[in-house]
């Protein structure tokens, strides 16, 4: 597929009578935006800040982050499938982003429903700093528009999920406005129709929890292709339909921004450089019996292998039994005579006690460690919390170092874009 982006690059965002984009600055009417957000029945209260780098600003409680972008002609939208939005094809044609900025929803989940469900989610570990020591994540390197919100009566957390994630992609359409019928200032083209018969072919392999598990096949909760987040045989995307928005939702602290912004882009950028970058192996975890685990992990290899590639590069998202299916797709990778990478998070040692992986088959020959997790660093305090319409005061103050010990880590990279592995502070 051949992809046109254009980039609108947002170098301040600040509120005014209008929306509109000039010159690196984003001016939003706040209080339009606002009302459109507050049509939804079930939303009691909602906010919109914006936290830019620099500032002595804490973001609390998020619940996903996306980037800005929308499709340019035709009938496809970026983000698809979500809450009712179109299932046509993307990854082609032409897409506008609001570049260097996020879109931030925030709030407090319900981590226990009616019928007993629970959920691990917003947990005091997962913030952003946007100065000081602890400003170690890409979003505080980014200007954050940040949308507080609470239900105006007690939710499922999948009703919940459905409030944010409306209101997450009614801020994107919005913010579509500023730069609807502009030219952008840049503009690139990502061609993977385009190969090199020199060169490799290689496949990116995200292995992505599914929440079918524990809400049922139609939960909107976690990632998803094309809105589909129940438990799948493998989906092979272009990866230019990663970069609008295929793959969508957040598992726990894991958000959709690294899925489009990070390691797609930076391989559709060396294809034809350094490989052929031929497709996006989805994987889904949270399976049940050894045997659907086991049936995965070699249908992701057979999907790669026909894809005609000799090596995949494999990420999981999450601890458990989600990283022995993502161990048990490495294993099948190399059985099947593919080359894998896998790029994860480690282990806390527990003082020696512990190893690095919690499976580690002697298949998995490569990997790339992004860090425990933990922070060496002490958190200062700051001026303002964003994320809760009330936020205890403990937030204000400093935050301890987090050591990052088994479940407890600081905003997890899993895709390698953050600044807490060893060698950064070393540096």
């Amino acid at each position: 597929m051949k992809l046109d982006v254009g980039t609108f690059a947002v170098k301040e965002l600040r509120f005014s009578s209008g929306t509109y984009w000039s010159g690196g600055v984003l001016e939003v009417n706040k209080d339009e935006l606002l009302r459109l957000l507050a049509e939804d029945t079930n939303v009691g209260w909602v906010d919109v800040q914006v936290a830019r780098p620099g500032e002595p600003v804490r973001i609390v409680r998020i619940h996903d982050v996306i980037e800005p972008k929308v499709k340019v002609g035709g009938d496809a939208v970026t983000y698809p499938g979500v809450g009712g939005r179109s299932t046509d094809l993307v990854g082609r044609g032409g897409t506008h982003r609001l570049g260097g900025m996020t879109i931030m929803v925030c709030g407090e989940v319900p981590r226990e429903n009616a019928d007993g469900t629970k959920l691990w989610a917003g947990n005091d570990y997962t913030f952003v700093d946007m100065a000081g020591p602890g400003a170690v994540t890409p979003y505080a390197e980014t200007v954050n528009l940040c949308i507080s919100l609470e239900s105006a009566q007690k939710l499922h957390s999948d009703d919940w999920n459905r409030m944010a994630v409306g209101a997450l992609l009614k801020a994107n359409d919005y913010l579509a406005r500023a730069i609807e019928g502009q030219r952008p200032p840049e503009s690139r083209v990502y061609d993977t129709d385009r190969r090199d018969p020199a060169l490799p072919g290689v496949v990116f392999m995200p292995v992505l929890a599914s929440v079918e598990y524990r809400l049922g096949p139609f939960t909107s909760m976690g990632p998803g292709a094309y809105g589909v987040t129940r438990l799948t045989q493998p989906w092979l995307l272009h990866p230019t339909e990663v970069m609008d928005g295929a793959v969508f939702g957040a598992y726990n602290e894991n958000f959709t921004w690294p899925l489009t912004n990070t390691i797609v882009p930076y391989m559709c950028g060396r294809h034809g450089v350094d490989f052929n970058f031929l497709g996006v192996v989805v994987v889904r975890s949270n399976w049940e019996s050894q045997a659907e685990k086991q049936l995965m992990a070699n249908r992701a290899a057979q999907l790669a292998l026909d894809a005609g590639a000799q090596g995949v590069i494999v990420t999981t998202n999450w601890r458990g039994q989600r990283f022995a299916e993502t161990a048990l797709t490495v294993q099948a990778c190399e059985r099947a005579g593919l080359k894998a990478v896998l790029m994860t998070q480690e282990e806390d040692n527990e003082d020696g006690t512990a190893p690095p992986l919690l499976v580690a088959f002697p298949e998995i020959v490569a990997a790339v460690s992004t860090g425990t997790g933990g922070v060496d660093a002490t958190f200062s305090s700051v001026q303002k919390v964003i994320g809760l319409k009330a936020p205890p005061a403990h937030w204000l103050g400093e935050r301890p170092a987090i050591h990052g010990r088994y479940g407890v880590d600081h905003m997890h990279d899993l895709y390698g874009y953050g600044k807490q592995g060893v060698l950064d502070f070393w540096r």
